[in-house]
């Protein structure tokens, strides 16, 4: 278990460690349907992540990682199925991290606020536009800066 989460509980851990899914799947379905490329691009994010970062969320994302196939099954499953449902759910569980950064360090929870935006950025860049122009939609663009989060 990451020593930052060791204080919350079994919950709040879960919605830590799922919270990049959450963003993943919520930009991917603000234009009401879900391309293959931006759950792709989350793949590929997630796992440059769990390597390339050289702070405390590395092993967030390398214990993501490790699981990634059946992390983004769970969600999807869970999800409801029409659209207006599906982004309300998805912005409620993102929301739920709000009073769980509270009770993180700091540091750690400026670190996963920043990486969460990162992660809505490259999820909505991956699909859509013509020579890049245009790649965010307009749906897209509302949640890529995570209206629904306190800002660290």
């Amino acid at each position: 278990m990451l020593y930052q989460l060791q204080k919350l509980s079994s919950e709040e851990q879960t919605s830590i460690k799922r919270s990049p899914i959450w963003v993943t799947l919520l930009v991917a379905c603000a234009d009401y349907d879900i391309q293959e490329k931006e759950i792709d691009r989350a793949k590929e994010i997630i796992y440059i992540k769990s390597y390339a970062l050289q702070n405390d969320l590395k092993n967030l994302y390398k214990e993501l990682d490790a699981n990634i196939e059946q992390e983004i099954d769970q969600a999807l499953a869970a999800i409801p199925a029409a659209g207006n449902d599906r982004i309300q759910y998805l912005e409620e569980k993102i929301s739920e991290l709000n009073p769980i950064f509270e009770k993180l360090d700091s540091t750690f929870n400026k670190q996963l606020y920043k990486s969460l935006k990162s992660i809505a950025l490259a999820v909505a860049q991956s699909d859509g536009g013509l020579f890049g122009v245009g790649r965010i939609s307009h749906e897209e663009e509302h949640y890529i800066s995570l209206p629904m989060l306190k800002k660290p």
